[in-house]
């Protein structure tokens, strides 16, 4: 009976212990393959936010649409971001091997950072039904390239097209000045990129 007692506690033990979730490798990174993988992360150059703070003062419109969709916290910082802080954010971010890791679950420093859809509108105070945004069905969908002239380019601008008449970008010189300013806040606060002279088409 002893015997037999024994094997069952420890077999309860057992799984028990492979329901809790796996133990960092340390205090920064998830494993010990993720640290391997920083040495990578730390040699490429991080595109960071940047302020675009003065644009309402040149275009009321487009300060007016920034308040009224209280996007007030997407246009500021409470701080400047630790590079270091970031890099190791998206090292532990990144699936490697068969170490488990959770659709947009972060580990910074030994707290979980969430990044799902819902953990940021939350963080940007937003308010969002249960269906599709624009953005989505367009991406769903396709984007209806015609439509998109009409709306961002000057009259009588349109998408720059390779040989084969594939839609390639838009050019800034091709923008009305409110475009421009949606432009430069997007590229500076929502999808930072180093290439700012025109809207790509995965932009």
């Amino acid at each position: 009976m002893a015997s037999s007692s024994g094997k069952r506690l420890k077999t309860m033990a057992t799984k028990r212990k492979e329901k809790e979730p796996e133990q960092p490798h340390s205090s920064r990174f998830l494993s010990r393959k993720h640290e391997k993988h920083f040495k990578v992360v730390q040699d490429r150059r991080l595109l960071m936010e940047r302020k675009v703070g003065m644009i309402p003062n040149f275009a009321p419109q487009f300060g007016e649409k920034l308040l009224a969709n209280d996007w007030g916290k997407l246009a500021t910082y409470p701080a400047p971001a630790n590079i270091a802080v970031v890099k190791e954010f998206y090292t532990n971010a990144k699936k490697i091997g068969d170490y488990p890791v959770e659709n947009y679950l972060g580990y910074v420093r030994g707290h979980a950072i969430r990044y799902d859809p819902d953990s940021i509108n939350n963080f940007l105070d937003t308010v969002w039904a249960s269906e599709q945004c624009q953005f989505a069905l367009c991406m769903e969908e396709g984007a209806d390239f015609e439509d998109v002239e009409r709306v961002l380019c000057i009259p009588g601008r349109h998408f720059q097209r390779n040989r084969s008449g594939s839609v390639v970008n838009i050019r800034r010189t091709d923008l009305p000045p409110l475009a421009k300013y949606w432009m430069t806040f997007s590229h500076a606060n929502i999808q930072p990129c180093s290439h700012v002279s025109d809207i790509t088409l995965r932009h």
